[in-house]
């Protein structure tokens, strides 16, 4: 597992840090078996609505309490943010905190491009100042291996702390924008080659112990579009080999899915949209069939 956060981090990031923290996960029964909620992109912010895109930076904090309190009369083993919970601002994570605390289920936060946008901006005003954290791990319930990726790896919102990472986004960026690509969007990130590598021996571990896999990330990698990971080919070519049960991602906040070579690819929709609607999941796992109930605007799924 692997979290990255130095002792430097936790100091800084104060109780912002519980987002950031590994859960504890019991084994429950029936073994076999999972259910976890999902929402993605809440993106609170306080400010006004931005009618272009029908974002309601605002309202999500009351989206967000409803949600919460919905799934907390599920039996669930957990819950799971997708990434986006904040817009821009380091103080609306003292406004979402209290609501993620009356979750009476483990949460496992994906870090998002705002969230790295807002914490790279804090970050680097330390002193000295520190790199935006990788924020990539798994863990296991019930014989099901769960795997959260890092988009933020290599992307424009690392800052001088991180290194070479900035620069070799910008460059990847450049040679996507050359290739025609249309994920070359400066909202994207990509996937090191450290991760790569980490994520593949991730992968052969549990295809060796005969291990179900889902992927949690913030980016989608299919089907293509604007928003996808910059190096979504290789991602995706990826869990298809090592038959990836599903990877659930956030970020296109209007969804999306696509099913490739078994590998169900499935984007939630976003939170902040609308001033109403309120898209939330419960996933049930049992055994290879996948069962997604969807609330709000978003989609009901049996795979």
């Amino acid at each position: 597992m692997n979290t990255l956060l130095t002792d430097g981090h936790w100091q800084a990031l104060g109780e912002v840090g519980e987002f950031y923290r590994l859960p504890g996960f019991a084994e429950t029964t029936p073994p076999g078996r999972v259910r976890f909620g999902l929402m993605a992109d809440p993106q609170y912010a306080d400010a006004d609505p931005d009618m272009r895109h029908l974002r309601y930076y605002r309202h999500s904090l009351r989206k967000l309490a409803a949600a919460i309190t919905d799934l907390n009369q599920s039996p669930l083993d957990f819950v799971a943010t997708l990434g986006d919970l904040v817009d821009r601002q380091w103080s609306s994570y003292g406004d979402i905190l209290p609501l993620y605390r009356r979750l009476r289920h483990p949460h496992v936060t994906v870090m998002g491009n705002h969230d790295a946008d807002t914490l790279s901006r804090y970050l680097a005003g330390r002193q000295p100042p520190l790199g935006l954290p990788k924020h990539y791990f798994h863990f296991l319930v019930n014989g099901y291996r769960f795997i959260v990726i890092d988009g933020n790896d290599i992307s424009l919102y690392c800052n001088q702390a991180n290194g070479d990472d900035r620069q070799a986004a910008q460059r990847m960026l450049a040679q996507l924008t050359a290739d025609g690509k249309l994920q070359a969007q400066s909202w994207n990130g990509a996937l090191g080659q450290a991760q790569l590598q980490w994520l593949e021996k991730t992968l052969q571990e549990a295809q060796t112990r005969r291990e179900t896999v889902i992927v949690f990330g913030h980016y989608p990698v299919a089907p293509v579009n604007t928003h996808n990971l910059w190096n979504d080919e290789i991602v995706t070519a990826l869990l298809c080999r090592y038959q990836v049960r599903a990877y659930f991602g956030g970020h296109q906040h209007s969804g999306g899915y696509q099913r490739i070579d078994g590998t169900d690819f499935i984007t939630l929709k976003g939170m902040v949209d609308g001033a109403e609607q309120t898209p939330y999941a419960i996933v049930e796992l049992q055994g290879s069939a996948l069962t997604l109930h969807g609330f709000g605007p978003e989609v009901s799924r049996r795979l």
